[in-house]
């Protein structure tokens, strides 16, 4: 690996993977894996609700698996920081791993996307902006070889990568990316017409 590559921690435990199956998990995995600094549970218990008591057993479940570290102690010494141990996170090896959890992991994602787009048209909406940020929503389908598939996901990574950088020092709002790399069934890959 490069020094411009990102470090990528891959999943593929299905208990590792189990331990996603929660909501405030998979919002503390998005803050920490996409930002290069450190919280504290009692931060992220301000940010995704709940106490720091319930937020410090969900961050030591995370470390537990894999996916966070401890990275020093704050103040008196008694509230530990939290990071992420790579700057990406692959969850599994495609969708063999998605399998293993009978659908959970994709419900729970599914869920926080279609929460994050009704809050932020909620804050549209009650804000009056004129000027409305880039929302994008797109489906394509691609007919891709093996080698052009893992092409393309090396530079979608290098790309949200990129911008991630761009945006470290930025005052500006974060934007949510969810990105879905999924084969057609074969049932319905037949060359007839569509």
């Amino acid at each position: 690996m490069s020094e411009d590559e990102p470090s990528v921690l891959v999943i593929t435990e299905p208990q590792a993977i189990r331990a996603l199956a929660h909501q405030v998990r998979l919002e503390v995995i998005d803050e920490l894996f996409g930002s290069d600094r450190s919280y504290t549970a009692t931060e992220l218990a301000v940010r995704f609700g709940g106490t720091p008591s319930a937020m410090s057993y969900h961050l030591r479940a995370l470390e537990k698996w894999g996916y966070l570290r401890r990275s020093g102690a704050v103040g008196d010494g008694r509230e530990r920081r939290w990071e992420a141990v790579a700057e990406t996170l692959r969850v599994g090896d495609g969708m063999a791993a998605v399998a293993r959890l009978n659908g959970t992991l994709v419900d729970l994602q599914l869920n926080q996307l279609r929460e994050r787009i009704a809050a932020a048209s909620a804050s549209l909406e009650a804000s009056g902006a004129e000027a409305v940020p880039a929302t994008v929503m797109t489906s394509a389908k691609l007919k891709l070889s093996r080698a052009q598939q893992a092409e393309f996901v090396r530079d979608y990574h290098a790309l949200v990568e990129r911008y991630r950088k761009l945006g470290e020092r930025s005052a500006e709002p974060q934007m949510y990316l969810h990105m879905a790399f999924v084969p057609e069934p074969a049932e319905r890959s037949g060359s007839g017409p569509e």
